[in-house]
């Protein structure tokens, strides 16, 4: 516990855990505010003011923040099943993680790292053929396959690295099918260099 470093943290129910996109919702919480240079107001003083002329969330979206921060009680009946419900997304999320990190893998020149701490996986291509870059390479794949994925370059990586952002969150099945269309664009594709 140190009380001279700020802490910032914001969650949602939409992009958080619970994944219910398209609802509005969520919070920030901030520990040891700092003061803002030349005033006596601290950041969250600030942020208070701002957000009292905003409209709050709608009632739904306030009901559902509600529900994330207070889940039921372990011991009640309704805190086991949601127990049980979240530890079985969690071990699907994580098995499908490990399905895709596999297959990318096994692709010539891509390096697939960790499976925990997000929806996404971050594979980073290693070889691309000369004068290409992440998003013509995510480009070639919707126009080959239908795929879509988000080039890593949108996120600010270090320049002449490359990588795609892919969501874990298709079902096994449409993994099972997707992965092989995958890999085969991927070895036509290094077949340009």
């Amino acid at each position: 516990n140190r009380p001279d470093v700020p802490l910032f943290s914001l969650h949602s129910v939409s992009k958080g855990f619970y994944g219910e996109c398209g609802h509005r919702g969520g919070y920030l919480e901030i520990r040891n505010s700092p003061k803002l240079n030349s005033t006596d107001q601290s950041l969250i003083e600030v942020l208070f003011r701002q957000a009292s002329v905003n409209l709050c969330s709608n009632t739904s979206g306030q009901i559902l923040v509600y529900l994330m921060v207070n889940p039921p009680p372990e011991n009640s009946t309704a805190g086991k099943l949601y127990k049980m419900e979240m530890e079985a997304v969690l071990k699907e999320l994580y098995e499908k993680a490990l399905i895709i990190k596999q297959s990318f893998n096994e692709m010539e020149g891509v390096k697939c790292f960790g499976e925990v701490g997000a929806m996404y996986l971050f594979p980073r291509l290693e070889i691309l053929p000369i004068h290409t870059s992440d998003f013509d390479y995510c480009m070639a794949l919707l126009e080959s396959t239908g795929l879509t994925t988000v080039n890593g370059s949108g996120f600010g990586q270090i320049e002449g690295v490359h990588h795609l952002r892919v969501a874990f969150l298709p079902p096994k099945p449409m993994l099972e099918d997707v992965l092989p269309k995958w890999i085969e664009f991927h070895q036509s594709y290094l077949k340009k260099m």
